[in-house]
């Protein structure tokens, strides 16, 4: 709830006793669900604290002399809420709940469990505020069933040409309180006033008197602002909304509009499928109706007026709803929809209106509730619901595939699980697979024109914190659709960037294959900061980096923008496997040749790859890049003088290798003293020497390990795979960075500093012992 569209409540206490209510107030009935609330204070801390659930009625208290609202816990029976009905305090109804201000500025909002009951409490509410009445002769605990008669507040002039001007002032004035509001709208409703005005605007167009109509187009629109669903619902009733359109047409500052004659003549309603319920087929000429005057006669509200036109939305939501649950009902209807998209005698153009059919009872269904909605595409499913989306998406009409595309989009923005389910039942190859056709619509770039859509669409779908928020069937489960992704699909995501890298340029550099590199770059973003280890294993072996690299070959600034940052997503990881891989493959020696290439030049490229230098210079686990761009690119890098990043990168570098120098000794026999804790470690050279005799002597002549794990020329590191040898060699420990079954060891001399303990017993491993940076 929002704090600007709340204005709550009274005074509050769950601790009051039996003593403090009214003797002649009893207990409302615990099985009256319609009744059932829950009471919420705005705090102090900009929160809306629950108070408590209890059941609501409107009593009259001896002790204040005044009807109130009461609410007693359903619990125990203590007095959640007692609140005054005042005249002139602003009451505030939002679909199921009502929110109000105390005197005291303390605000309270009640919720209520049905939404008729929170409309038969307003409607009691209104009309105490409007008759000024304070006198309730029962003592019933339940809602009140009888006001004391008093005058009404509104009398409105007769309905008559010449009272046009005195009934319009009327309505205007009206909206100086809150209250005067309310006594308007039931005069309008009481009087049955709105076909009294269509009858006078039937008047004014046979005698051509256009200022006639312009005073109804002011009087019908300001009707709008009332912002009322009673209201709205005399002036939708089917007798009167083409009447009510056609008041709309004559606004005095514009030309007349030809509004019924649109939708008439020039808009027609067809049945793709015949309805058999004639209630459910008015219901949505109504809707239709509606809409358009929302969207096309009614000017687009202002932020303040937005909240005033907040009926007419619920108006069309709920009407909605009930479409939608008839639809459901239907099983005859969502039988013949989804056969005839699945017939492949269907011809194009019925094809084309089963396809928007079908997107437009999805879009109705967003006014449901998320389970009711959830539910709702699961009764689908059954009809084979994804098996016509999937039809569609490999239709031959870019409309259709556009259609089924944005029907998607709506439906895995709130339940992609749907999707993901579907994706892991299927059993056929990979080419016919659903998540492969999406893919495939991407990369082919057969329409470009939803290639934005499908982005979204396949982030949405790979999106682990997605996955893990779904988490509902066993078959939504990370790792499972994961697996699944990087074996059938990823390799076709990868297809154009693979092909189009393999040399030291981009072999098909043209605008639209610059764009559709942009996309599979933006969703290998997300794979890097989503998917840990199975990315990085996928990168590391196909050397993903180094082919994303080549383009900033690109003639194309956005491309090679793209480029330098996934770089900076890798690196942003501070994953030491990346900075080895970075290292070892000399990865970063095409950004520092296209920086100094770039000169001074002020860009965004240029400001990108300082932001990438800047971020390594201090990042404290970037320790091995920064011997590596030191040793291998400051006579480069050391013109640069108009930012001082390399300077500081140098100066790390020289301040890391004087804080090693100080910590050691004079070798002896590949014995270094540490002064740290008195032990003695191994040079890690000496180390080095150890481990590959170690390896030589491996029992089973295992082959070569990949060489993203063989010994880097650039740092101290050496990785081994697992062996038969009862123990690991010694100075070798498991690393942070793996994964827990993986067989690999580093040597403890790392340039990065792990926190974890050695598995090895406390005397004998070196990992215990104080370690050393190398140099």
């Amino acid at each position: 709830m929002q704090k600007d569209h709340w204005v709550a409540s009274a005074a509050v206490g769950s601790n009051r006793t039996a003593s403090s209510r009214n003797s002649s107030a009893l207990r409302p009935d615990r099985r009256d669900t319609r009744h059932r609330v829950k009471v919420y204070i705005f705090s102090v801390s900009g929160q809306w604290d629950d108070i408590g659930t209890g059941n609501v009625s409107i009593s009259f208290l001896e002790r204040l002399q005044a009807l109130t609202i009461l609410v007693r816990s359903e619990e125990n029976g203590s007095m959640l809420l007692e609140s005054k009905i005042c005249p002139n305090r602003e009451y505030h109804k939002e679909d199921s709940m009502i929110t109000w201000t105390e005197d005291e500025a303390i605000e309270i909002a009640i919720s209520f469990q049905e939404k008729l009951g929170c409309d038969e409490v307003w409607d009691k509410i209104t009309e105490i505020r409007a008759q000024k009445s304070a006198a309730v002769s029962e003592s019933g605990g339940g809602l009140v069933d009888r006001l004391e008669e008093g005058p009404q507040l509104v009398e409105l002039p007769p309905c008559e040409l010449s009272k046009l001007d005195e009934i319009y002032e009327q309505v205007t004035t009206s909206f100086s309180t809150t209250a005067k509001q309310e006594a308007l709208v039931l005069a309008i409703e009481r009087d049955n006033y709105v076909p009294k005005l269509v009858e006078l605007f039937h008047m004014c167009e046979d005698l051509e008197n256009m200022e006639g109509l312009h005073i109804l187009f002011n009087i019908i629109r300001t009707f709008f602002f009332l912002n009322k669903i009673s209201l709205l619902h005399q002036m939708f009733a089917d007798a009167v909304i083409d009447d009510v359109i056609g008041c709309l047409e004559y606004d005095p500052n514009k030309p007349q509009a030809r509004h019924r004659e649109f939708m008439t003549k020039i808009s027609q309603h067809k049945e793709v499928i015949p309805f058999n319920n004639p209630e459910l087929l008015a219901k949505i000429h109504q809707t239709y109706k509606v809409q358009y005057i929302q969207e096309v006669i009614l000017p687009t509200p202002s932020l303040f007026e937005e909240n005033m036109m907040s009926s007419l939305n619920s108006f069309l939501m709920f009407n909605k709803a009930d479409i939608i649950n008839a639809i459901q009902e239907d099983k005859v209807f969502l039988c013949e929809l989804f056969t005839q998209i699945q017939d492949t005698s269907t011809s194009e153009g019925q094809f084309q209106e089963l396809a928007f059919l079908l997107r437009e009872i999805v879009v109705y269904s967003l006014s449901l509730e998320v389970k009711d909605r959830a539910r709702f595409y699961k009764h689908l499913c059954s009809f084979g619901f994804m098996v016509s989306i999937e039809i569609m998406l490999t239709y031959e009409v870019g409309v259709v595939v556009a259609t089924a595309v944005d029907i998607l989009v709506m439906v895995s923005e709130y339940h992609s699980s749907i999707l993901r389910d579907y994706i892991l039942s299927e059993t056929q190859d990979e080419d016919g697979q659903f998540l492969n056709i999406l893919l495939s619509l991407l990369v082919d770039s057969q329409y470009p024109d939803i290639d934005v859509q499908l982005v979204g669409l396949v982030k949405m779908l790979i999106d682990s914190e997605n996955i893990m928020a779904e988490a509902g069937a066993p078959t939504t489960e990370k790792s499972l659709f994961l697996n699944h992704f990087y074996k059938y699909s990823m390799h076709r995501l990868m297809a154009p960037l693979m092909a189009q890298t393999a040399t030291e340029t981009v072999s098909k550099d043209t605008s639209h294959n610059a764009v559709l590199l942009s996309h599979i770059l933006d969703i290998l973003s997300l794979c890097v900061e989503r998917h840990t280890y199975h990315i990085r294993n996928y990168v590391i072996d196909k050397n993903v980096l180094g082919r994303v690299l080549v383009l900033l070959t690109s003639s194309h600034t956005h491309l090679a923008l793209a480029a330098v940052r996934f770089c900076r997503k890798i690196v942003g990881l501070r994953d030491e496997f990346y900075n080895r891989y970075i290292v070892r493959n000399n990865l970063l020696a095409p950004i520092v040749k296209f920086f100094v290439a770039q000169g001074q030049r002020y860009n965004l490229l240029n400001s990108a790859i300082i932001e990438l230098f800047e971020y390594i210079h201090k990042e404290k686990d970037a320790k091995s890049l920064v011997s590596y761009i030191v040793e291998n690119f400051m006579p480069s890098l050391d013109t640069v003088d108009y930012v001082n990043t390399f300077q500081c990168l140098k100066l790390r570098h020289e301040q890391e290798m004087d804080r090693c120098s100080q910590l050691s000794e004079p070798m002896v026999g590949g014995i270094i003293r540490a002064e740290v804790s008195g032990r003695y470690r191994r040079d890690p050279r000496q180390l080095d020497e150890d481990e590959e005799a170690w390896f030589d002597t491996d029992e089973g002549g295992s082959s070569s390990p990949p060489d993203y794990r063989q010994v880097s020329k650039h740092t101290n590191h050496t990785y081994v795979a697992g062996t038969n040898s009862p123990r690991p060699p010694v100075g070798l420990h498991r690393t942070n960075s793996m994964p827990p079954d993986s067989k690999l060891y580093s040597i403890s001399t790392s340039l990065v500093d792990y926190d974890e303990d050695s598995d090895e017993d406390p005397e004998d491993t070196p990992a215990k012992q104080p370690k050393l940076n190398s140099t």
